[in-house]
């Protein structure tokens, strides 16, 4: 009987709550949506009603019981409880410090110096004009590509694999022989046109140096007519771009600076056919940058590095004769004439060491350079000139020029000798 009477209560207990939570339940959504929201109430006789009244009984049987349990209370944390070790290692930590009141100073300062102080002389945003005023003295590397090659202890191995790489990937010198419908001056005016366009775009003078390299090696092995040639010209400058530049032009401002001549699908398929005929061989070692190379190991100064740039890409508007010398031997000679330009040592016992040329061996580059040299104020194509006239690149263009024979060379060759002996 008194189970019986316990179990009534429990019931009418738990049918004043249920029947709270459904009037509050209901007025709460009736004053939000306006709708009743309860469900159709199940039969008497429903399993799903019975199994929910016998697990709802058993929870508050279980919580009846819960409640009849004596009260433990929280455990008081003690510190007096603590590891005898780690107190006995916190007072070895403290012996420097001694006990202060607040706000006072810190006696052993310097004792308590971390990475996160903010002292003036350790603070990690402080600025040492000391420092700098040293650094000031320094050469200091003006781009990626120089602060590549100042590690002098593999400048020896980096030039070495450059010369084994300028081999691999040569274009044909005499290509032009089997192309049936473009020319040398087809070519001319299409590199002409790819300098304006990277000076547009402000890109590097590597991306034009590859782009014309791409162009060579290309048109060695396919036959290409006048009307696609600046297609090619547009895909290889394209390829060049996204492998040198940090933020290449996209293919939509290759299609609008040949004025909508071509799509956007045929930039990419030639793209697709260019990447395929070079075998995505596209680590090729240019003029420029053998030029870098040599500018670094033998400290060159400015003026010189860029009006030997400038005598190399004057090289880049001529396939005959140049596509017949190697890059890096282009670049040697540019050095050379560039030096002499500017009243310096043609050569020297270090350039020689550092670069693998005599200066012998440059006689018939340096001829070439020379004699492009002083056609450029007179050529049509003047984009590589104006370029080289600004006051960035030092104005070399506007350098005046002598022409160089064969003899004075000759003579001036053998004085080089002669001294270094």
């Amino acid at each position: 009987m008194g189970n019986q009477q316990q179990q009534s209560t429990v019931f009418s207990v738990l049918s004043d709550v249920q029947n709270n939570k459904v009037k509050d339940a209901k007025i709460k959504y009736q004053r939000t949506v306006g709708v009743n929201p309860l469900p159709k109430p199940g039969k008497l006789g429903d399993e799903n009603t019975v199994e929910g009244k016998q697990t709802l009984l058993t929870k508050v049987v279980t919580k009846s019981t819960a409640l009849t349990e004596p009260f433990k209370g929280f455990e008081i944390y003690d510190e007096s409880k603590e590891n005898v070790a780690e107190m006995c290692v916190a007072k070895k930590v403290d012996t420097f410090q001694e006990k202060r009141a607040p706000l006072q100073e810190l006696k052993h300062e310097e004792l308590l110096e971390t990475p996160m102080s903010v002292a003036e002389n350790y603070s990690p945003m402080s600025i040492d004009k000391s420092a700098s005023l040293i650094l000031v003295d320094v050469p200091i590397p003006r781009n990626d590509r120089e602060r590549f090659f100042e590690v002098e202890e593999y400048q020896e191995d980096i030039l070495i694999y450059l010369k084994e790489a300028e081999k691999r990937n040569r274009p044909k010198p005499g290509y032009m022989l089997k192309q049936t419908d473009i020319t040398h001056s087809m070519r001319t005016i299409l590199v002409d046109w790819l300098v304006e366009v990277s000076d547009e775009y402000k890109l590097q003078g590597e991306t034009l140096a590859l782009a014309v390299s791409y162009i060579d090696r290309f048109l060695s092995f396919m036959s290409v007519v006048r009307a696609k040639l600046q297609l090619v010209g547009t895909a290889a400058m394209f390829i060049a771009a996204k492998y040198e530049e940090i933020y290449p032009p996209d293919v939509s401002e290759f299609v609008y600076i040949t004025d909508d001549t071509y799509t956007k699908t045929q930039v990419l398929r030639m793209e697709q056919l260019i990447l395929k005929v070079l075998s995505f061989d596209l680590t090729v070692p240019t003029s420029l940058v053998f030029i870098n190379t040599y500018c670094v190991m033998n400290d060159v100064p400015d003026k010189v590095k860029y009006l030997a740039m400038y005598l190399c890409e004057l090289a880049l508007l001529e396939a005959d004769p140049y596509l017949t010398y190697m890059p890096s031997k282009i670049a040697a000679g540019a050095l050379a004439l560039a030096r002499r330009a500017l009243n310096l040592p043609m050569w020297c016992k270090m350039l020689e060491n550092n670069t693998g040329y005599k200066v012998d061996d440059l006689k018939d580059i340096i001829l070439d350079l020379n004699k492009t040299h002083v056609d450029a104020a007179t050529m049509q194509q003047q984009a590589i000139q104006e370029k080289y006239k600004s006051k960035k690149l030092h104005e070399v263009a506007t350098l005046a020029v002598t022409e160089l024979s064969k003899t004075s060379l000759d003579n001036i060759c053998e004085v080089l000798c002669n001294s270094s002996s």
